[in-house]
């Protein structure tokens, strides 16, 4: 363990040092301010718009985080021949693969707390109905979302360059949220093998629609059973450790 978190606090100093992270800082901070300001003119409906507004930003600023810390680590260390030095320590290339990971999804969730910290700052003084059971399940949900991520991030660097890894990445992230749900009536609807086929395919994507709480934040409604959140949990846990061994083993194939 003490392997994985050397690698997975070189990565948190890139974060500090990269200026993009205070520009993002900034930004929704300025938003999400002259949105609150509106609300001083008693704008009927800005608190609900600033909660969706300022949870939409939080969760794509922590999603280009997570997914361009994460698709570099390992393709800037092939190119720049540092892969070496790691390599000839006595770590296993399943504990490099998993240090980049919780590197990855350290730097993001650090980030990711920080932008959420102020979005909820601004929903706390919003005008209607608050719940911080649901404030702290966005929270859990988040978190589990980076980590999904940065776990699928780092399968694809095994093969692919850094930018065809975060563009696959944004194309993924967008098309399971806008066809997830056709790819399920589907799945019911259909007959004989096209069922099996739209199943696999259904089943095998990585469903980040799960984690949104956008709908339920923005209109404050009741917080999810635990065996929603427990079940979320379990799920990312699974998901995650199977991106990461076949990452670990295709790793493990790569000659240098």
């Amino acid at each position: 363990m003490k392997a994985v978190w050397a690698i997975a606090c070189s990565m948190l100093k890139e974060l500090i040092r990269k200026k993009d992270f205070y520009v993002l800082v900034i930004f929704m901070l300025v938003l999400l301010g002259f949105l609150s300001y509106q609300n001083f003119f008693q704008i009927e409906g800005v608190s609900r718009y600033i909660r969706d507004f300022g949870y939409s930003l939080l969760m794509l600023f922590s999603f280009i985080i997570a997914v361009t810390f994460t698709a570099r680590q390992l393709p800037s260390e092939i190119e720049a021949r540092t892969i070496y030095p790691l390599l000839a320590k006595p770590l296993s290339r399943h504990t490099v693969i998993l240090g980049k990971f919780c590197g990855g999804a350290m730097v993001s969730i650090i980030a990711f707390t920080i932008f959420y910290v102020i979005f909820a700052g601004f929903y706390m003084a919003g005008g209607e109905g608050k719940s911080l059971i649901l404030l702290g399940q966005g929270f859990i949900f988040g978190i589990l979302f980076l980590c999904m991520v940065s776990a699928l991030v780092m399968f694809f660097s095994n093969f692919m360059t850094t930018s065809a890894n975060i563009t696959l990445t944004f194309l993924i992230y967008i098309a399971v949220g806008g066809f997830s749900d056709f790819l399920g009536r589907m799945v019911i609807s259909s007959k004989g093998i096209i069922t099996a086929l739209y199943g696999v395919l259904y089943y095998l994507l990585p469903h980040l629609e799960f984690f949104d709480m956008r709908v339920r934040i923005t209109h404050a409604w009741d917080p999810l059973p635990a065996w929603v959140v427990l079940s979320l949990v379990g799920y990312t846990f699974i998901y995650c450790f199977a991106l990461l061994y076949f990452a670990g083993c295709i790793f493990k194939r790569k000659r240098f």
